[in-house]
């Protein structure tokens, strides 16, 4: 059998290499897009050979590797993964067609750190050994650090710092919540493992309460942060705005905290001493996350910085879902992520073309681009209306599910959830207003729309929102069978 998930993670990892050695933009650029091109058509094909009435793992590849401590090489893809690397595999080679004619400086090095970021993160949607996670949980960062740190604006140096501080810190705590689990288990069974169902599967029997809520809270602490949520949010603005459009694109697509919570912290969370507090817990961090980022949202007169704190709000229902503990509210918020990783790259990608186009990303110094740029104002107007949770677009399905489902458990978190709408619509509607509609600003000079490659790239991830929007069966159904298998354990142990 053709070990795919191997192949879908060491491609763009070795076409990275090959990027790296190129000598012309041309060869990097090539090189870039067939490296994606492969992953996107195995990925497809794995896609529509996927099983979405069973929660098993499937197109499992298994092999001993260190035998002696327990570690092994094991990947597996189900419904909580697959949908994921499927939006990773989509808009990367977009991403790419989108910079096409953009990058100047360095190109072998650009196009070299976004399929390195391809493997890594897809590495991490395929492990299920403890130890090649966060080998490739680890590996993530280093991509991103160097975007920002090479292409990034005036502020780089700084934004680049904290957020490989912020993450790496919490990466830390993550991993000491990883050994106390693998050792407690090795005491109990006799035998190193670090199989993550096994440790998973181990964690019932520490006899120690603070112990398994420590552990609890040392893991859900480095995904959170990763995803983030408010308080652990303020490396996200500055490393999204600092970085390049396609760094920021490449930030959206690192879902890998969001990921921690389906396949880690849920299925630990009943055997928590304290599960009710642990629900609280992520409850209120989702709740306030999404209001507080609307309110920070509202207050930006950068463009992009606004886009930012939107997605501190947008990920708050990820954490929203989870607490909510009903299987459609575990979906909607599993589904809030690959929406959002569609939504949020037209919206940098469209702020990129702005910004380019313009020399100025400050809302109040645009205005009336929509006569300049109709094209580049379709896909935009599509991409907010989107964020905003308008029915019919991606948006929409996922925050409906996530409010609606998890109002039966959680119902104050979702008010204070709720109150976050209409700020959410305001600040969408201003910043399009002030910046797409009304009397052009003469200061801006002479503008051109979007490039046929931007075009081409923007407009299908434009439809793919539209797409999914209308039609969200072809990822949601297997979202669902993984959740409903989640919330069985929940209601086994009275959860």
């Amino acid at each position: 059998m053709l070990p795919i998930l191997s192949l879908i993670v060491l491609i763009p990892i070795l076409f990275s290499a090959v990027t790296f050695l190129t000598k012309t933009r041309e060869q990097a650029r090539i090189s870039a897009l067939v490296g994606t091109l492969i992953t996107l058509v195995l990925t497809l094909y794995m896609y529509f050979s996927f099983d979405s009435t069973t929660a098993a793992m499937q197109f499992e590849e298994m092999a001993n590797w260190i035998p002696s401590l327990g570690i092994s090489y094991h990947l597996g893809v189900d419904g909580v993964s697959m949908p994921l690397i499927l939006l990773n595999a989509i808009v990367i080679p977009l991403l790419i067609i989108y910079t096409w004619d953009d990058v100047r400086s360095a190109p072998n090095r650009f196009y070299g750190l976004i399929l390195a970021m391809q493997g890594a993160v897809i590495g991490v949607f395929v492990a299920l050994d403890f130890f090649i996670f966060y080998i490739f949980w680890e590996l993530t960062l280093v991509p991103l650090f160097f975007m920002v740190n090479i292409w990034g604006g005036s502020n780089k140096k700084h934004a680049a710092i904290k957020f490989f501080i912020y993450t790496h810190v919490a990466s830390l705590v993550m991993l000491l919540g990883i050994f106390a689990l693998y050792f407690n288990a090795w005491s109990i069974t006799g035998s190193p493992n670090m199989d993550m169902a096994h440790l998973i599967s181990q964690f019932q029997f520490f006899e120690s309460g603070i112990l398994r809520d420590a552990i609890f809270l040392a893991l859900l602490f480095g995904f959170i942060v990763k995803l983030p949520v408010v308080p652990f949010h303020s490396w996200l603005p500055d490393a999204y705005s600092e970085a390049p459009t396609a760094g920021s694109v490449l930030f959206i697509l690192l879902k890998i905290g969001g990921y921690g919570l389906f396949r880690v912290m849920l299925p630990m969370l009943p055997f928590t001493a304290t599960p009710s507090l642990m629900i609280t817990i992520m409850g209120a961090l989702g709740a306030v996350s999404i209001l507080y980022g609307a309110f920070l949202a509202l207050a930006q007169k950068d463009l992009k910085r606004m886009i930012a704190y939107s997605s501190i709000s947008h990920m708050g229902y990820v954490t929203l879902g989870c607490a909510g503990l009903v299987s459609l509210s575990v979906s909607g918020a599993m589904f809030q992520q690959f929406s959002h990783g569609l939504i949020m790259s037209i919206m940098f990608m469209s702020c990129g073309v702005i910004q380019t186009a313009t020399g100025t990303r400050i809302i109040n110094e645009l205005g009336g681009l929509a006569q300049k740029m109709p094209k580049l104002t379709v896909i935009m107007v599509l991409g907010f209306m989107a964020s905003l949770g308008l029915p019919g677009l991606t948006g929409f399905i996922a925050e409906f599910l996530v409010l609606t489902f998890s109002f039966i458990n959680v119902p104050t978190y979702v008010i204070i959830a709720l109150l976050a709408i209409v700020i959410t619509a305001a600040y969408h509607l201003w910043a399009l207003q002030r910046a797409m509609f009304g009397t052009f600003n003469e200061k801006l000079g002479e503008i051109v729309d979007i490039s046929s490659y931007q075009t081409l790239s923007m407009g299908i991830i434009a439809l793919l929102v539209l797409y999914f929007g209308l039609n969200p069966s072809p990822v949601l159904d297997m979202m669902i069978t993984n959740s409903e298998k989640i919330v069985s354990l929940m209601a086994v142990m009275g959860v």
